[in-house]
């Protein structure tokens, strides 16, 4: 991790939603539950807990400074959880437009420019882009996923949506988080690589 955070630092894109440059999150399937996710998350950081239709766990009262709290559940949920806010995969985009978010973080994933757009639109500023490099997680092995995208791609979108903070997501380690620096990209989003 503290390579990966070092590479962070060389960043350039002006911090203007205040947000932290690293995402982590959950991915239960794989064995990086909540649990283990917080035990590695430093607090100058965005965890993301993907419930998959499930309730959320509540914010911890541990003591200390603590990562920013986000869950994949609906903006009533998040409150009631203590949580700082929402995120929204992709495919529940359009249930956001029903939803009371005042007051709340958000973030949302994207995979194509479309996807950006449309979060723009509802006035979501940070947005995780995948998939940034090769990567071993099963959903970007499925057939139909998108590609990887790389460097020079993910800088085409940051500089076609200059108003949102774009984070690369797949294949995050300290070397490619250095290549991501020089993108333009605001900072990278990441399951595993955290240990490394």
């Amino acid at each position: 991790m503290p390579r990966l955070l070092a590479a962070l630092r060389s960043f350039r894109k002006p911090l203007k939603s205040g947000y932290p440059r690293l995402v982590v999150l959950t991915d239960d399937g794989r064995g990086y539950d909540l649990a283990r996710q917080s035990l590695v998350c430093p607090p100058e950081a965005i965890l993301i807990e993907r419930t998959y239709g499930k309730k959320a766990a509540p914010r911890s009262h541990a003591k200390g400074r603590q990562p920013i709290r986000l869950a994949t559940v609906s903006p009533r949920e998040a409150r009631e959880g203590g949580l700082d806010g929402v995120h929204w995969p992709e495919s529940r985009m359009r249930l956001r437009r029903r939803s009371a978010v005042g007051g709340l973080i958000e973030t949302a994933s994207a995979h194509r420019g479309l996807s950006i757009a449309k979060a723009n639109k509802q006035g979501i500023r940070a947005i995780l882009l995948s998939v940034a490099f090769p990567s071993q997680s099963p959903s970007a092995n499925r057939p139909g996923a998108s590609k990887a995208k790389g460097p020079i791609r993910l800088a085409l979108l940051q500089q076609a949506f200059p108003a949102c903070d774009l984070y690369g997501l797949g294949g995050i380690q300290a070397k490619t988080t250095r290549h991501l620096a020089r993108s333009g990209l605001y900072g990278v989003a990441l399951i595993s690589g955290l240990t490394e």
